[in-house]
């Protein structure tokens, strides 16, 4: 069988897109290099020239993940036409579609270097949303945050806190609502503006 030899980009998403699949059916657990190579058609060599090892894999699977929930996010705020504290509450309530994850996410939840790396570039790839929603509410009046940029990084760690130290299925309703209130007394806003 002749070798096919892709340019160094492609062969490396072709990697992170085939490990992502196989970690969503099986997890990340019981997804072995090998089958990594296997489903690709390539010798396992090919894929360690790449990444130094399966966790390596993974944080690649989930900074493309990541820059997919921040164009989705940023694309959302973008259509939304409603007023500063709509769209920030809009912010706060999406997220990522974890049961298209299949296995994925599950396997992940004990192992907390990941979920801290999770946490972490969640946070930095919403930084920037934030802080121009904080000002923009500052400019037309809705919100009264003195320092925009050192409250929203007070926010989004202590979001990351929270995922990090609850259960994220117990009452996600009632701490997504709660959250959301804390957030928007934050910025300086009422949370439930008259009618």
């Amino acid at each position: 069988m002749p070798r096919i030899t892709k340019p160094v980009e492609e062969r490396r998403q072709e990697i992170i897109d085939t490990a992502l699949a196989l970690f969503v059916e099986n997890g990340f657990d019981k997804t072995q290099v090998a089958d990594i190579s296997k489903r690709m058609g390539v010798a396992q060599g090919l894929v360690y020239h790449y990444f130094k090892s399966k966790t390596d894999i993974l944080y690649a699977v989930i900074d493309q993940l990541r820059a997919e929930q921040s164009a989705n996010m940023q694309r959302l705020l973008d259509t939304h036409a409603g007023t500063t504290l709509e769209r920030l509450s809009l912010l706060f309530e999406t997220r990522p579609d974890f049961e298209h994850y299949g296995q994925l996410i599950p396997s992940l939840q004990s192992n907390r270097a990941v979920i801290e790396y999770c946490v972490q570039i969640m946070s930095e790839a919403s930084l920037p949303l934030l802080v121009s929603l904080i000002e923009a509410g500052n400019a037309d009046g809705s919100l009264n945050c003195e320092y925009p940029l050192e409250t929203a990084l007070f926010v989004l760690h202590g979001l990351g806190g929270l995922v990090m130290t609850s259960d994220v299925a117990a009452h996600e309703e009632t701490k997504r609502q709660a959250i959301k209130t804390v957030i928007i007394r934050a910025l300086g806003a009422d949370p439930a503006p008259p009618t």
